[in-house]
């Protein structure tokens, strides 16, 4: 089918899969990627049976029998834990995560044979937490170390592996334990020192963080708060869809949360308890438009037009004959039942509460058209 140069296609690997092997091996089944993820030499983590020595043979069958190799017959039991835990250092050292996870597993299997070697146990326990450590496996890693604690309590190795685990893990109050723990029996341990000062640095880093965060949420929900009582007192119409079975709380939040969502900005209330909207001007005749970011509800619609259409002021580049300027202009809310023109000269916040105009996703909108213009007679005079 092929002569050793050309690479397989996928037909062909499929066919050879299906087929029996010419040696007399069972072809791949089915789940052949599981299988070999169960392979010791292929597995990405050793797993929790091996560690605690209950392994299920039919589920692992090729590790269970890569482990029966292993001093099979050997009676004695410290000497094979032992062996164990030199095979473990061998393959630690290697400094590859297939021999950190082959160390974790024989050094699992020196630990299963039970012997009553406490200093042996405690040494298999540390060299193990090493290469649960180099894989990632901060939890086991620390684990593996107070166990080893149990059998020896003053085992640095194993305190200082411990208080490195939790480093990771980002524990810095379990970090100055650890170093406290060592520093109880060993006063003058640099690593340690060094270890615990930049703990107390970071934990006093953090705690500052997290103080000014709750300080700013709690800053926020007064603001929120706020403006919620603002909107009450107003009785403004801001839209939101209703939901079923919503309390008033949790449809006050929605609602803040959809005034935040406009990409024209958002209301908020100034220290002189005064609401700042964002305001759209739509120019229909043009389909253009304008947004006011900062409009005080105290401020008028003549306030901002005659800024933005100065008298003998330029134009805009789409206002090509100079039409817009502001004692042409009049102002439209388009409720969709009718077309209410607005006096330009009120405040927006009696402009809003005398119209009980509609808001829209936090942003107050309004129409503006040149007065007698096509536009106009079509929109607003027919009501269209």
């Amino acid at each position: 089918m092929f002569d050793g140069e050309d690479d397989l296609t996928n037909e062909e690997i499929l066919e050879l899969m299906e087929k029996p092997n010419p040696h007399g091996l069972e072809p791949f089944g089915p789940d052949w990627e599981k299988e070999m993820d169960m392979h010791p030499l292929f597995m990405d983590d050793v797993p929790q049976e091996v560690i605690d020595g209950t392994l299920d043979r039919g589920k692992w069958p090729v590790l269970a029998s890569h482990l029966d190799m292993m001093y099979e017959d050997d009676d004695d039991l410290e000497g094979s834990a032992k062996s164990y835990k030199d095979d473990g250092n061998v393959e630690y050292k290697k400094g590859t995560k297939e021999g950190f996870l082959k160390a974790i597993i024989s050094y699992s299997e020196g630990l299963n044979k039970n012997c009553d070697n406490k200093e042996l146990n405690s040494q298999l326990l540390c060299n193990r937490a090493a290469a649960q450590f180099s894989i990632g496996n901060y939890r086991r890693a620390t684990q593996d170390c107070e166990a080893a604690l149990q059998l020896n309590p003053v085992y640095m190795k194993a305190i200082t592996r411990a208080a490195q685990a939790q480093l990771k893990l980002g524990n810095r109050k379990n970090v100055i334990a650890w170093c406290d723990r060592a520093l109880a029996i060993d006063k003058h341990n640099k690593d340690m020192i060094q270890m615990k000062v930049k703990a107390l640095q970071k934990l006093k880093e953090e705690e500052r963080n997290e103080r000014k965060r709750a300080a700013q949420e709690l800053k926020e929900r007064r603001k929120n708060e706020q403006l919620l009582v603002a909107f009450r007192q107003r009785k403004l119409n801001l839209y939101i869809a209703d939901e079923e079975d919503e309390t008033a709380e949790e449809r006050d939040t929605r609602l803040l949360e959809s005034l935040k969502c406009s990409s024209h900005g958002h209301v908020t209330l100034n220290e002189e308890n005064q609401l700042v909207w964002p305001v759209r001007l739509l120019y229909p005749e043009h389909a253009t438009s304008d947004v006011i970011q900062q409009f005080s509800e105290v401020h008028c619609l003549s306030d901002h037009l005659s800024y933005m259409f100065p008298p003998g002021g330029e134009s805009p580049e789409w206002d090509t004959d100079g039409e817009y300027t502001l004692p042409k202009l009049c102002v439209i809310y388009n409720s969709e039942k009718a077309m209410v023109e607005l006096n330009k000269e009120s405040s927006l916040l009696e402009l809003l509460m005398q119209h009980n105009i509609l808001i829209v996703g936090g942003v107050p909108t309004f129409e503006v058209y040149v007065r007698g213009s096509d536009s106009y007679n079509q929109n607003v005079l027919s009501g269209s």
